[in-house]
């Protein structure tokens, strides 16, 4: 295009600032190739020629509608005189953005000179077409990589309010704009998160800004206007008048001029339709107005910064309540403690006088009362049974037990926790088919816990299988891992409380006629166990058909194991 014979010249702007001119044009402006760059394009020219080519460009930059070969009179020296063609160039808002314009010394038609001047017209609108889409597909690339950098932010981030902080700030450069972020609070109040500008030094200036400048009900933009109205607010006119009403001093004023001026654009923040603050984006002049691309990326920025603010508020909400339960739980647990210490001693003094009035030392005793008395032991030790039980789960889950861990034989222990509970197998009618599997698997545990999570296992499918059922055990192992099975043929357990079982206080019946003794503490407790070993208790079972209860339990390494 630099070489085409017919001088064309491309300008933007009001004052028609040549920023493209080929050197057929510098030719006839009378200035050297790349001369009339930077500088209004009727500068080169004669007063008259100049006012005359100033007045079409004017024209056509007004009305957007291009204008063909117009008549130019020139000066006695110029006598053929010029014709001028201008091409606007439309953005997307509809705007004037630039003109194309050529300029040819008026003669007699030439069909070959026409055919010319109609290709370099092709090629110059090609060639702003050409830039105008380049330009697009940068925006469109900025924009990407934006919105990537974004999503890894929020990704990362666990305090939201933070990530939509770094959120706006990452977005300024691409908007070529400053911002204020507001944030509502409970009872709709709204909270200045802060004012960010991409140019450090007038950051300070924006810092100075925040201590004195606060939102209030009636400024015209922010989180206030989209109280009034929740959509996007684009303010482009009378800018001066809108940061004067909401300024609210002439020192906020005079900070806000240094931080410049120019078109307002608030987005809110939105989320599970509920409005949470707004973001003001503000252009740094005055002439400036955001793109339909901006507004787009403000919302986007947005939409994904009430996501975050969201996300905080639910995840402080989750501590809020998890604090609660904690708390709850330590106080719950507190009392259970301090009740059992409380109850063992009259329950140890109420044993004491039994056994005193059944030896006679209180006066002679008849078989009946000794009958009696022997219930009342029964009870007596039971219950003692029940509160030692609470104490252990208190000091399970304060992490007051202390385990001493060593090797151990699998099959050993097994066998070892059978024989303590052997004669109540017989006592209910059932049959126990052995112990099956390896008899060489070495776990690393605490032998003393691990026989009291067996016994417990033994002992649950004891209760809960009918007479004439039958209960196993087994032993494996894997390259990591040693697992102890229990096994029975009892009324099993439904899908959905395999889980709840493990539950302190939970039993399969919860009716008080039918409940089974205890408290409902030894699977939590087993568990708890299991875990502090670095181990594990889970259930297979189904309801109707008998339970698997397996303790997973570290294996020892081979060195330790030889």
């Amino acid at each position: 295009m630099q070489q085409a014979p017919l001088p064309f010249a491309i300008t933007r702007g009001v004052e028609h600032t040549v920023v493209y001119a080929n050197s057929a044009f510098c030719h006839v402006a009378g200035v050297p190739n790349g001369g009339a760059i930077g500088a209004p394009i009727a500068d080169p020219f004669i007063a008259t020629e100049g006012r005359a080519l100033t007045a079409i460009l004017d024209r056509a930059f007004r009305s957007g509608v291009e204008i063909l070969d117009e008549r130019i009179e020139t000066s006695t020296e110029r006598a053929s005189g010029w014709q001028c063609s201008v091409w606007p160039v439309i953005a997307d808002d509809r705007r004037v953005e630039a003109l194309g314009l050529q300029i040819r010394e008026s003669s007699p038609r030439d069909s070959a000179r026409e055919l010319q001047r109609q290709v370099a017209e092709q090629m110059l609108l090609g060639a702003l077409r050409e830039r105008g889409l380049a330009d697009d597909a940068e925006a469109a690339r900025r924009r990407a990589a934006f919105l990537a950098e974004a999503g890894r932010l929020l990704a990362e981030s666990v305090d939201q309010s933070t990530t939509l902080v770094a959120l706006t700030k990452l977005a300024l450069p691409a908007l070529g704009a400053w911002c204020i972020v507001d944030i509502l609070e409970e009872g709709n109040a709204i909270h200045r998160l802060g004012i960010y500008h991409p140019d450090p030094e007038k950051q300070k200036i924006a810092q100075q800004l925040e201590a004195t400048w606060s939102p209030e009900p009636d400024d015209p933009f922010g989180a206030p206007a989209m109280l009034r109205e929740t959509r996007t607010l684009a303010i482009t006119n009378d800018i001066e008048a809108t940061l004067a009403a909401g300024a609210h001093s002439p020192y906020n004023l005079n900070i806000l001029h240094q931080l410049g001026i120019g078109s307002l654009l608030t987005v809110p923040l939105v989320a599970r339709k509920r409005l949470l603050g707004a973001i003001t984006f503000i252009s740094a002049h005055t002439a400036l107005s955001h793109s339909p691309e901006d507004v787009h990326l403000a919302e986007d920025i947005a939409a994904r910064g009430a996501l975050a603010l969201d996300n905080a508020q639910v995840y402080d909400l989750a501590l809020v309540l998890q604090r609660s339960a904690e708390t709850a739980n330590r106080a719950k647990t507190a009392f259970l403690g301090a009740m059992s210490h409380e109850l063992r001693t009259p329950l140890n003094a109420i044993g004491g006088y039994i056994d005193l009035l059944d030896m006679g030392l209180r006066g002679p005793v008849t078989e009946k009362q000794h009958a009696d008395f022997a219930r009342v032991r029964t009870n007596q030790q039971h219950l003692a049974l029940l509160i030692t039980e609470i104490l252990t789960f208190v000091r399970v889950g304060s992490g007051r037990v202390a385990y001493a861990v060593a090797d151990i034989n699998a099959y050993d222990t097994m066998r070892h926790a059978v024989e303590l509970i052997e004669p109540l197998f017989g006592q209910k009618g059932l049959a126990f088919k052995g112990i099956t599997g390896e008899s060489s698997a070495t776990a690393r545990a605490d032998p003393e816990r691990v026989t009291q999570i067996l016994v417990n296992l033994l002992s649950n499918a004891i209760k809960f299988t009918p007479a004439g059922g039958e209960i196993s055990a087994d032993c494996a192992f894997t390259a990591d891992t040693v697992t102890l099975r229990v096994s029975d043929t009892g009324i099993g357990i439904a899908a959905d409380k395999h889980e709840a079982i493990f539950e302190p206080f939970t039993q399969l019946k919860e009716g008080l006629s039918d409940r089974e003794s205890g408290v409902g503490l030894g699977l939590a407790i087993s568990r708890d166990l299991a875990r502090a070993m670095d181990g594990d208790l889970t259930v297979e079972s189904a309801e109707g058909k008998g339970a698997h209860f397996t303790l997973s339990l570290p294996r020892a390494s081979e060195g330790n194991s030889a």
